[in-house]
């Protein structure tokens, strides 16, 4: 039986081809989607972990552990000597920073840039130097390589070094330094793109900036991290229990990936939301392609109906035709999974030799066994599952019967009951299933703790709606050959007064539900799939924009000692400025009077004095209606209760001073939580207020220029021209939450194009699945047809009703799809998103329209062959092949 098998299969091979193409395309479908998720994990977990260098383990403060403390801790408070002597540890570097300003000599041109201490061995520096060397001691420097650019610098010369604007020795102490250039470092991963780039000085050379003894280091600098290099081979369990006997208390010890982990977490809210996102489509993406392998297999099987018969009139058994099935199956379903894994590796691979880059993403090939082993297994297993029931029917009837047209056979109306009642069954569980986490969803959104989607539970609780998802959608499947034929009827009951062709087409949908059920379903799975990404995909855009709008809230920040109109005119001059305006800053702290004075000398807090309409001008989360009605302090969200002493309804009140002297000026404000973030670099606690007028709040204690960015220059020379026009300006330091900004808008549009590349691969299956029922339709009406002919239609007009026919099933099943995929879309953008803010939950019209233009454009092309195969045959010879 298997040497008759394989004849079959190489007989009929042309005839498999379709069967293949479409396992292929949907095995290709789920490897691309693990390869471009692992690829972008990559591009994602590389950009968290940029101060990183080559370092593998971080200390991290805790979780729970405040802003304020996590700042608080001074380097010295982590006793990184006795650390560097531990057995296996061969680097450590605090990730400290001071603003400085540089000018070259004489000191006609300025520029800004953060200020870091050099650490050994140079591996663990977050960017490279890529011309001369590292600083070996206090009197040498090695800048950005834009910077020296700009203040036309070449090695050897002198730089003039100084705190900045708002630096923490501005305010005296340290004075100008004159350090010699020695290196060049360029910063790739973008740590420190925020302040254009970083300045790496010796550690005695940070003390004086600071206005500290030279012997003292960087001990008296604050440090949220400290990145150590570590040898795990010769450090073993006992020296990182030893790290961690030495760590001050709320800091842990953790190793980059896991590093990588909370940050990721910390970015999105509660989970990897980009890599849960494209995994949770992925796993709708490969339950679409199962059945659509199934559909595709069933057709196959359907063809080779009357063989299998024949078969079994000469003697075969049931189990050998079933094994016969099986085994073609196995095989093709192998063959063509294989090749759909090791395809979609190829572009991939192809791709990164051509070192081609999607924005900040590199294409690179990260091969996990799940690329290969789960397409393969998953393709071909589909493959067999969906011929089992094939195979099922072709041995359940005696042979002689099955050597009838399969429309003779009658289907059993017991059997269509208890489907009928399996389906609805399926769909009410399936629906329950994800509207209790949808529910859960909207809990955690208002807060509810302990929700299923809540933690480490949000993987499961995203498993649980994607199988409701599915089973929802297998009932809905399943109970097709009813509601599909009874909404085509309806659709075309009007069309069937408008001449004979349009009768007999509506005529064919009320003969055999069935056939027309199983054309209409492939074409729903590919539309239900191509409507559910695409939702899905706009949804991300919107609600990922908004985020980003709220997390880096002002483009570039100018930071002043003074008030400067002049300054102010030349940013307004530079191209892809849309809007800059001078914003002053006040010194505020918790509290009114004594108590604000008292609190001013453990934190003070930095109030931005707006006037009426800069928020909506100047800011991409707009906080206007937030700041009106009254004298409102509006805070991030997130320095808003929690771990932090403030909380909503606190009084703030402006105070006056430095150095533990301050007065309270008399103007307090009501804490308001708001949706914005990213001022300041995030290195301190900070509101904005509506300032009218300035009366009772005291001298700011600094100005600020405030820029949006039109969006019309790259990100990179547009701040290379902010910094250009403020070079000839003492002490302004420029940085800015764009170029972070940047990074992520164009990680989630690399997202999108992986979308579109996915929404590509659905409608080439649905096409696929079109043409292989409609073939399977004209084939089966072979006798019906030449009954047409032989009373009178002409070829034109039985080509006519062929095509109206498709029309109908296109036109029905893309709207049914529509629907449902953008149900199925909105359930998992909502559970994902929910805790990043209000999640948009859109109705794209236009892709609505382009979706059922191209589905009825396909679905009269996949009518096309069938259709000519029906017309060319004479009706006599149709007649005794029926």
């Amino acid at each position: 039986m298997w040497s008759v098998s394989w004849k079959m299969m190489k007989r009929d091979g042309r005839m498999l081809v379709p069967a293949g193409i479409a396992i292929l395309v949907g095995s290709l479908f789920i490897a691309a989607t693990f390869l471009f998720g692992n690829s972008m994990d990559a591009s994602v977990r590389k950009q968290v972990s940029s101060s990183f260098g080559e370092a593998n383990y971080a200390i991290a403060p805790n979780a729970a552990v405040s802003d304020a403390d996590s700042g608080g801790k001074k380097v010295k408070d982590f006793h990184l000597k006795e650390i560097l002597g531990l057995k296996g540890v061969e680097g450590a570097r605090a990730d400290v920073f001071a603003p400085v300003e540089l000018s070259s000599s004489p000191a006609d041109k300025h520029t800004n840039s953060a200020g870091i201490a050099m650490s050994h061995p140079g591996s663990i520096m977050p960017m490279p130097i890529v011309e001369g060397r590292w600083p070996q001691g206090d009197s040498e420097i090695a800048l950005p390589k834009q910077a020296a650019q700009r203040l036309n610098l070449k090695m050897g010369d002198v730089v003039s070094v100084r705190p900045a604007a708002g630096g923490p020795g501005n305010s005296g102490g340290a004075g100008d330094l004159r350090l010699k250039l020695v290196g060049l470092n360029e910063d790739t991963d973008g740590a420190y793109s925020y302040y254009g780039g970083a300045s790496v000085m010796g550690e005695g050379t940070m003390a004086r900036l600071k206005g500290d003894p030279s012997p003292v280091g960087v001990d008296g600098y604050q440090a949220p991290y400290v990145y150590l290099s570590i040898d795990e081979a010769q450090a073993g369990q006992a020296t990182l229990e030893r790290i961690r006997g030495q760590l001050p208390k709320g800091f842990q010890l953790q190793t980059r990936a896991a590093f990588e982990d909370s940050q990721i977490k910390q970015l999105s809210g509660q989970t990897n939301i980009m890599k849960t996102f494209l995994l949770s489509f992925g796993v709708l993406a490969m339950f679409v392609a199962a059945l659509v392998i199934a559909n595709t297999f069933q057709v196959m099987v359907a063809r080779q109906r009357r063989t299998l018969a024949l078969l079994r009139t000469i003697g075969a058994k049931k189990g050998q035709v079933r094994a016969s099935v099986l085994m073609q199956s196995s095989i093709l379903g192998l063959i063509a999974s294989t090749l759909g894994a090791v395809g979609a590796i190829g572009v991939m691979a192809a791709a990164h030799a051509l070192g081609l880059r999607l924005g900040a993403l590199t294409l690179a090939v990260v091969v996990t066994p799940a690329v290969i082993v789960v397409p393969i297994v998953f393709g071909t297993a589909m493959t067999m599952l969906a011929s089992l029931s094939s195979a099922a029917t072709a041995t359940r009837v005696t042979p002689l019967e099955a050597l009838r047209p399969a429309e003779v056979s009658g289907n059993g109306k017991s059997r269509g009951r208890i489907r009928f009642a399996l389906a609805g069954l399926m769909m009410v569980v399936g629906a329950a299933m994800a509207a209790w986490i949808v529910y859960q969803a909207v809990q955690d959104s208002r807060g509810v703790k302990g929700t299923m989607v809540s933690g480490d539970n949000a993987d499961a609780a995203l498993g649980i709606a994607v199988a409701g998802v599915a089973l929802f959608f297998i009932g809905v499947l399943l109970c097709a050959n009813r509601w599909i034929p009874w909404m085509l009827k309806g659709i075309g009951s009007a069309l069937a007064h408008v001449g004979p062709s349009s009768k007999v087409a509506v005529g064919n949908i009320s003969r055999n539900p069935a056939r027309v059920a199983a054309t209409g379903t492939a074409l729903l799975i590919g539309v239900t799939l191509v409507a559910c990404l695409g939702t899905g995909a706009t949804s991300a855009k919107r609600t990922m924009a908004a985020t980003l709008d709220s997390r880096y809230s002002v483009d570039v920040e100018i930071a002043l000692e003074k008030e400067d109109q002049g300054s102010l005119d030349k940013v307004r001059k530079v191209k892809g400025v849309k809007a800059a305006d001078i914003v002053p800053v006040y010194q505020g702290a918790l509290g009114s009077g004594k108590t604000a004075e008292s609190h001013a000398e453990k934190s003070s807090i930095a109030i931005f004095g707006l006037k009426p309409g800069q928020s909506e001008r100047l800011m991409n989360a707009s906080q206007e209606s937030l700041m009106a009605g009254g004298a409102k302090l509006v805070m991030p969200q997130g320095q808003v209760g929690g771990k932090n002493a403030l909380k909503e309804g606190d009084t703030v009140s402006t105070v006056q001073g430095k150095d533990g002297a301050y007065t309270a000026s008399g103007h307090s404000f009501q804490v308001v939580p708001g949706s914005f973030n990213g001022l300041g670099g995030d290195s301190g606690i900070y509101g904005i207020a509506l300032i009218d007028q300035p009366v009772g709040l005291g001298a700011p204690s600094q100005y600020e220029i405030w820029v949006k960015a039109d969006g019309g220059q790259p990100v990179g020379s547009f701040m290379e021209d902010i910094r250009e026009a403020m070079s000839t300006t003492a002490n302004a330091a420029v940085s800015g939450g764009i170029a972070m900004k940047a990074t992520y808008e164009q990680i989630v549009n690399i997202f999108l194009l992986i979308m579109v590349a996915l929404l590509a691969v659905a409608v080439v299956i649905a096409l696929i699945g079109v043409a292989n029922t409609l073939s399977l339709s004209v084939i089966e009406r072979t006798k019906e047809s030449a009954t047409l002919r032989a009373i009178g239609m002409t070829r034109r007009q039985l080509k006519r009703s062929l095509s109206i026919e498709a029309l109908l099933i296109a036109v029905g099943s893309t709207l049914a799809g529509l629907v449902l995929g953008t149900l199925f879309g909105w359930t998992g953008s909502y559970i994902v998103f929910q805790s990043l803010g209000k999640v948009s939950l859109p109705l794209d019209w236009g892709m609505y329209g382009m979706i059922l233009v191209v589905a009825v454009i396909a679905a009269l092309l996949a009518s096309v062959l069938p259709a000519r195969r029906a017309t060319r045959t004479p009706p006599v010879e149709a007649l005794v092949e029926a």
